[in-house]
Order: structure tokens, then sequence, then C-alpha cells
């Protein structure tokens, strides 16, 4: 069964009143938890803040999904609880790039090395077009002094490659992490608007097939990934790159 799970990072908001009027738990950034329900997160990254009488209030932090399988299902959810969040003054900052969606997609799609070789080549291939869709570029996406969601670099790339350790990509930063139950993708900058992240989600899923489709033009992918290595300005974007990506994963 192919499942997944998010996580929605936002500012505002009093993480103590949303979890006691609508029965979500509400945990600290570091406690480790089950995937089992929806759950809230405080965030060190966004803020802390006290209230009128000197008492520090948790105001924005993470909307955090169990391990889900049916989309249409929790699409619906994700709307309810987006009306929610706004309703108790959520928001995400305007240009800030300092709240993040992060998608995660079960890792037995990947289950063999050649698969995480065809998502590092397609991933850094296209990374200029993926920071776009994802309402950020290379030089500034979450780039703040707390954390930052980096590009994949040629380097680590080759080095992957050539000793096929994927633990290199838990390093905290990278826009992929790779852990031994997930695929986790970085690179989304955080909406309550359900139209973008479900724009993130078909992203994520079309690659997810694309990967496990093993009848795609892989001399292809090579060439594009090889004029990667070589490309002098990672920020110039062309329809003609685009119009590739989108038609790997038939978006």
């Amino acid at each position: 069964m192919k499942t997944f799970g998010y996580e929605l990072e936002f500012n505002g908001g009093i993480l103590d009143k949303i979890s006691e009027k609508y029965d979500i738990p509400c945990y600290k950034k570091a406690e480790h938890t089950s995937y089992d329900k929806y759950q809230l997160k405080t965030e060190v990254s966004i803020t802390k803040r006290l209230d009128f009488n000197g008492q520090i209030i948790r105001v924005g932090g993470e909307f955090i999904s169990p391990i889900l399988s049916d989309y249409k299902t929790s699409l619906n959810d994700l709307k309810k609880w987006l009306f929610i969040l706004k309703n108790e003054g959520c928001y995400i900052r305007p240009n800030s790039y300092d709240t993040g969606f992060h998608i995660h997609l079960d890792r037995s799609f990947i289950g063999d090395f050649e698969k995480i070789e065809k998502v590092l080549k397609f991933l850094y291939a296209f990374q200029p077009e993926i920071y776009e869709l994802s309402k950020g570029d290379q030089k500034n996406i979450r780039n703040s002094v707390y954390f930052d969601v980096k590009p994949l670099t040629p380097s680590l790339v080759k080095e992957i490659l050539k000793t096929q350790e994927v633990k290199l990509l838990k390093r905290k930063g990278y826009c992929i992490c790779i852990t031994p139950d997930t695929l986790e993708l970085r690179y989304f900058n955080s909406s309550l608007n359900i139209d973008v992240l479900n724009s993130y989600f078909q992203f994520a899923f079309h690659l997810r097939d694309y990967i496990l489709d093993n009848a795609m033009d892989l001399d292809l992918l090579n060439y594009y990934y090889r004029k990667a290595l070589r490309r002098k300005d990672n920020f110039s974007l062309s329809l003609k790159r685009q119009k590739a990506m989108n038609k790997f994963l038939e978006l």
C-alpha cells in the first residue's frame, strides 16, 4: 500500500488553545511521537511570546498528519483543518521563507539503490524548476538563522552515488531526507491554500510513479543530469527544461 504523510508549518495561532478546543494533542518539537493521529508540535524556529500576564504561550508551530493512504479523503480532511487554523489566527508570513510544507512518502518504492539513483539524478537535474514550483528559489527558500533547505550539490550527489551512503541525506538542512522509513521532500514553502498544497502533493505522487516506472527513458534522464553537472548558473530556467520535467512526470 502506498502511504504518505505531511508536516505543515505556520505562524500565529495559540497552540494550547487549538489543542484544547479541537481535542488534538500538542507536543514539544523534540518529543518523539507516533504518527497514528493528527497532532500539533511546537516549532522553535517560528516563535514564542509572552501574554499580558508574562506567561509564555506557544505561538506558531507544525500541523502533522498521521500515516495516510486515501488521498481524496485526506485532502478533504486537510481542507477542514486549514479552515480551522485560519480561524484560529494562524497564517503564513509572506515572503519570509520561514515555514515549510514537508511531504513524506513511504520508503518502500525506492527499496533498491537503482531507484535512489533515479531520484537523486532527477531532483538534481531539474532542481531550479522544482524550487520554482515550491514557491521559492535556491537562494532563499526557508533560508533562516535557524534552518536551511539547501539544494543538492554536485559533490554531495556524486559522493552518494559513489558510496551508496544515503545516510548523508539525513544531515539537517538539505531539501530531501532519506530514512529507513520515508523519502521526505522538504522543498516546499508552506501555504494555507489547498490548491497550492495539492500541487505539491501532485508533484510528489507523480515523482513516486516515475521512480516506479521502469519504462522511463534513463538515457534522457542522464542527459539532463550531465547537463546539470556542467551548469554554471543554477538559477536560470527555460521553458524547454520545464516542459522536459513535466513530460517526465506527466504533469
